[in-house]
C-alpha cells in the first residue's frame, strides 16, 4: 500500500448527496459503499436496513455520527466519499485527495476548494497522529490533575502520621495514574479515529511534517492572524463561495492559511 494518496484537480459535476451515518461503514469507509450506492440509485428498499433517509435519520442520529455520502464527477472521473456535510457544489474548482477503488472510480479523503481556502476532511481527520496525541494528553491532564491535587490536599488534612500518609499517597497516585491512562487512550481513540488517514492526507498535500498538522489550530490562525478586512487576507471575502452559508452539522471542515506546494512525487490527475 502506498504511503501517499493521489490528487485529482478539476470541476465538480453530477453531484449527488445522501444523509447517512458512520455506523453504516463500520471499521472502514469502503464497507458501506454497496448499500449507499443502492440508495443513490433509488433502490431504497434494498438499502433501508443500512441507510437512513434524511427525516428519519435527523430525528434519531447523534451529532458525531451524522455524515453525508456523495458521488460526483471531476472531469470524466467518478469520485465518491464521506464528509460531515457536503456543501461544495457543481461547477466548483477543487483539488481532491483520492484513493483508487478496487472496482472503479476513486474514494475521496479530502477536498480542497482554493477560491475560499476551505478544506473538507475525512471523519476525525483534523489532526495528524502526533497532534492528536498531544491534544489528548493536554485534555486528560486538564481533567485529571486538579482532581488529583485536591485529593492530595484532602489526604494531607486527614492523615495524622507519616505511614498513613505514604500509604494513602501511593494508593491515590496509582488509582489516578490508571484513570489517567484509561481516559487518555479513550480520548485518543475517539477523537483520533482518522489520524492515520490524516497523516497520509497531509503528506499528500505537501505538509512537511504531516503528523503534527492540526487543522483546528490552523482554522483559528486564519482569523487571528489577519482581519477579514485586511487587503492581504488569505482569500477574496467577496466571493460567493466564501460567503456561502454553512449548514448545521459541520465538524470536519476547516479553512487553511496557505496551501503548501504539492510534491513532485504525488500522482496528480488534472482533468
Amino acid at each position: 500500500m502506498s504511503e501517499y494518496f493521489q490528487i485529482i484537480k478539476g470541476k465538480i459535476s453530477d453531484l449527488k448527496v445522501i444523509d447517512t451515518s458512520l455506523a453504516v461503514f463500520g471499521s472502514g469507509a469502503l464497507n458501506g459503499l454497496p448499500a449507499i450506492s443502492q440508495a443513490l440509485m433509488g433502490d431504497n428498499l434494498a438499502a433501508a436496513s443500512q441507510v437512513a433517509t434524511s427525516n428519519h435519520y435527523e430525528d434519531e442520529s447523534d451529532f458525531l455520527n451524522s455524515v453525508q455520502y456523495f458521488t460526483c464527477k471531476i472531469g470524466n472521473l467518478e469520485v465518491r466519499g464521506i464528509f460531515c456535510r457536503v456543501f461544495f457544489r457543481n461547477g466548483d474548482q477543487v483539488e481532491v485527495v483520492v484513493e483508487p477503488c478496487e472496482e472503479d472510480g476513486y474514494f475521496a479523503y479530502a477536498l480542497r476548494r482554493p477560491i475560499d481556502h476551505r478544506l473538507w476532511l475525512y471523519p476525525w481527520a483534523m489532526k495528524g497522529s502526533k497532534a492528536n496525541s498531544r491534544a489528548a494528553l493536554k485534555s486528560t491532564r486538564i481533567l485529571i490533575l486538579p482532581v488529583y491535587l485536591c485529593n492530595l490536599l484532602f489526604i494531607i488534612a486527614l492523615t495524622r502520621d507519616l505511614g498513613a500518609f505514604i500509604a494513602a499517597f501511593f494508593i491515590t497516585t496509582t488509582v489516578y495514574i490508571l484513570l489517567f491512562l484509561i481516559i487518555y487512550f479513550c480520548y485518543k481513540k475517539l477523537l483520533g479515529g482518522g489520524s492515520k488517514e490524516a497523516d497520509k492526507i497531509f503528506a499528500t498535500l505537501g505538509y512537511s511534517d504531516p503528523k503534527t498538522v492540526d487543522m483546528e489550530k490552523e482554522f483559528l490562525e486564519v482569523f487571528m492572524n489577519k482581519p477579514e478586512s485586511d487587503p492581504d487576507f488569505y482569500v477574496d471575502t467577496t466571493t460567493e463561495e466564501y460567503r456561502q452559508e454553512v449548514p448545521d452539522g459541520v465538524k470536519w471542515v476547516t479553512f487553511y492559511c496557505e496551501a503548501p506546494p504539492i510534491p513532485d512525487y504525488i500522482t496528480v490527475i488534472d482533468t
